[in-house]
């Protein structure tokens, strides 16, 4: 499933900076997102040459303007550090900083979407998985037909774990 694995720096836009008490940045996902495995962004001070990477903490729209408010957050860029909150989009995400320092980019690891399987051309190769991790998912597909077609006190589902082990 390595294979599945992504990470890209994606490029982010201020957006919002007539707020007294934070700047929103804009981020757009791309199109093959599926689950964020990992953030980092680099930050720096407004006036330049403390840069750090951290990473970001997630917050919803209900709850972020606690974290804004509470001076004592790490939301607050205090000696030199800072974790900047994201907040979820349907098709990205907004990254908020006290008015003290700035994104200077933001990486993001991620779990793509599979390629999709079709009967188009049933000859090509899928290769978002390995081989032995192909021979499993249709060994449980074939015992999830077994148990769906046939007699319903054969029950393999029940016994995977054990011949998994």
């Amino acid at each position: 499933m390595v294979s599945l694995f992504k990470s890209e720096d994606l490029s982010i836009v201020l957006t919002e900076t007539t707020n007294p008490s934070f700047d929103r940045y804009s981020v757009s996902y791309p199109n093959d997102f599926l689950y964020a495995l990992n953030e980092d962004v680099v930050i720096d001070s407004t006036d330049g040459g403390h840069s750090m990477n951290t990473c970001v903490f997630e917050c919803t729209q209900d709850s972020f303007m606690y974290r804004v408010n509470n001076s004592l957050t790490d939301f607050h860029y205090i000696h030199h550090k800072a974790r900047p909150i994201r907040i979820r989009k349907d098709h990205g995400c907004d990254l908020l900083t006290d008015k003290n320092y700035t994104i200077q980019s933001y990486t993001l690891g991620y779990l793509r979407k599979p390629t999709e399987l079709t009967l188009e051309n049933p000859q090509n190769e899928y290769s978002d998985f390995s081989d032995h991790i192909m021979y499993e998912i249709i060994k449980m597909a074939a015992q999830m037909y077994v148990e769906n077609q046939g007699d319903p006190r054969y029950r393999t589902l029940t016994n995977e774990v054990l011949t998994q082990e």
